[in-house]
């Protein structure tokens, strides 16, 4: 007989079980999400099948792990300001030397540092959904942000079609480089600290 269980707890269904493991999946994420949870781990015979490449038809039994959707955020935040960690002093140094090093210099070691931080960017997209549906009291923050980060970028691209290292020198120190230092303050003061507190009281 097939067996679901999430998070240890064997799962009754209304009816007959289905047999296949890709719509059990959408029952659990549509059920847990009533819960402000999401399945992280979906094992269907012992594989976990959201690390492999799909579902099998059929299975005889399956594990489920879910967490909350603030456990989950703060796991994505931490890990990705861990990846920018050092990305603002690279910065510093970029903007204090863009003026008197070449431009094909320039251009290359741009190149290295938006994907450095587009991680941190798309970080602060992702968060979009979460502050849509909780309304965080950073949330406006957070937009605001998000949208004069968006804008500096563009106007960065720009200034590389231009060819205009004076222009680039002006975007990244007087634009980039205060909204990329004032959200990384905002994640540290405001986001994490929030965050850890929703997963401290569950």
């Amino acid at each position: 007989m097939s067996r679901v269980s999430v998070d240890g707890e064997e799962v009754t269904f209304e009816g007959e079980v289905p047999d296949d493991p890709s719509r059990i999946y959408e029952l659990l994420m549509g059920a847990l999400s009533e819960q402000s949870r999401v399945v992280v781990k979906f094992f269907v015979d012992g594989k976990d099948t959201l690390l492999d490449d799909g579902f099998p038809s059929r299975y005889e039994k399956i594990e489920a792990e879910s967490v909350t959707h603030d456990s989950l955020t703060l796991r994505v935040v931490i890990d990705s300001m861990n990846k920018v960690s050092e990305t603002e002093s690279q910065f510093d140094a970029y903007v204090a030397n863009i003026l008197s090093v070449s431009w094909s210099e320039v251009f290359k070691r741009m190149d290295e540092l938006i994907s450095k931080i587009q991680p941190f960017a798309e970080l602060i997209d992702s968060l979009a959904p979460y502050v849509d549906a909780y309304h965080p009291p950073w949330g406006e923050k957070l937009k605001e942000v998000s949208e004069k980060q968006n804008e500096s970028l563009g106007h960065i691209l720009n200034a590389f079609e231009q060819g205009n290292p004076a222009k680039l020198s002006d975007e990244l120190s007087v634009c980039f480089l205060p909204v990329f230092k004032r959200a990384r303050k905002l994640f540290s003061d405001d986001i994490i600290p929030y965050l850890k507190k929703k997963v401290d009281a569950e």
